[in-house]
């Protein structure tokens, strides 16, 4: 896994289960979204694209869209 991939994981946000977002450019720049979908598919998280960017929920509770 690459460092800027495991620093999402290690940030204090994500700890707590919260939200990360992060740019789709500087993912394809930084890692590559194959990477960072296997690693949220390990994690067992969930991951949303809205707009330009991605949604990480960092923890394994389920996701619904609502309207």
């Amino acid at each position: 896994m690459k460092k800027w991939v495991k620093q999402i994981f290690d940030s204090q946000i994500a700890k707590r289960g919260g939200i990360v977002r992060r740019k789709i450019k500087s993912i394809d720049k930084q890692s590559s979204r194959q990477e960072l979908t296997a690693e949220c598919g390990k994690l067992g998280y969930h991951i949303i694209e809205h707009g330009d960017q991605w949604l990480i929920f960092c923890d394994k509770a389920k996701v619904s869209l609502i309207l």
